[in-house]
């Protein structure tokens, strides 16, 4: 440990090169995808002048990096069903909007954005899309790495932090053609992959199997909490998902919300605030045990609002 890590992991590179069907020149490591947002930013943008869209309800960190680096943001929301708005996004655009950041699958939402969509907007839109894809194991749609060597305007945005479950590594990458590629290393940090880290990636990518079997243990458990959810009255829609969560639209959401986080000490996230998420909660699912402790919470403090509610009423 007394040395430097290597600047450019290639041997962690050649693994995930083999793991998602890319060359390992399309690679760049990063401090978590938020570095690679941050990378996109600063190389594409010009602050003062530039501008980025953003489609929400959508991940918080893009504003956040475009607001630190002083770039105007323009939001063109989804639709209703969290779909791309194609041609409302193509005529906000300006000369000086140089990056399109879409999230798929979408984070609050849970869904995926229809590939026909994207596509229309890589074959029109003259600058950079980025389509963070920090779901996409637990994804019944490919990633769409596919499409890296036919639009050389694309980069790919992925993490260890969700499926496999290794958030405090703060291990991400994008990948993008190798000229896009070249620049990165050149603007990144030296050493911003430590030694433990790359270790750690290593492993996992030496045991994906694992990864794949927690996907499908989360995933049966999320299908498990969905036919529960159905149950209740109050529930008034589950949105599809591609992830690790599930988005519920419910009566009293907020209410149930703060109720179970502040008396009972389980969290979901209330998302009512957001484009097209009035009455909306985010569930995450986790282990068999969590999971029945959030049903038997959620059940008890349903009932438990409605009769507060109606009593007020």
């Amino acid at each position: 440990m007394h040395r430097y890590p290597s600047p450019y992991n290639l041997d962690l590179k050649e693994k995930i090169a083999k793991f998602r069907g890319v060359r390992k020149e399309q690679i760049f490591l990063g401090v978590g995808s938020d570095e690679a947002i941050d990378m996109v930013v600063r190389v594409f943008c010009t602050p003062g002048e530039g501008s980025l869209l953003i489609t929400p309800p959508t991940y918080g960190m893009y504003k956040v990096v475009a607001d630190i680096n002083n770039i105007k943001v323009i939001s063109v929301p989804l639709t209703e069903e969290f779909q791309l708005q194609e041609k409302k996004v193509l005529e906000a655009v300006s000369s000086q909007t140089h990056v399109i950041f879409l999230c798929s699958p979408n984070n609050p939402t849970g869904n995926s954005l229809a590939t026909n969509s994207i596509i229309a907007l890589l074959e029109q839109f003259e600058g950079i899309v980025v389509i963070d894809e920090a779901y996409i194991d637990f994804s019944s749609s490919h990633s769409l790495c596919c499409l890296l060597d036919k639009y050389p305007r694309l980069i790919i945005l992925q993490t260890f932090s969700k499926a496999f479950g290794l958030a405090g590594i703060r291990f991400g990458m994008a990948i993008a053609h190798e000229d896009i590629i070249a620049i990165f290393n050149k603007v990144k940090f030296p050493y911003n992959i430590s030694k433990l880290t790359a270790a750690v990636a290593h492993k996992a990518l030496d045991n994906v199997h694992l990864m794949q079997a927690n996907v499908k243990y989360i995933v049966e458990q999320k299908q498990r909490i969905i036919e529960e959810l159905q149950k209740l009255p109050t529930v008034r829609k589950i949105f599809p998902s591609d992830t690790n969560y599930i988005l519920v639209r419910i009566d009293h959401a907020q209410e149930i919300y703060k109720k179970m986080a502040s008396e009972k000490g389980v969290v979901i996230r209330y998302q009512g605030s957001k484009t097209h998420c009035k009455d909306c909660v985010r569930i995450t699912i986790g282990t068999t045990e969590q999971n029945d402790l959030l049903l038997d919470t959620l059940k008890k403090t349903v009932v438990e609002v409605e009769e507060l509610c109606n009593g007020c009423a």
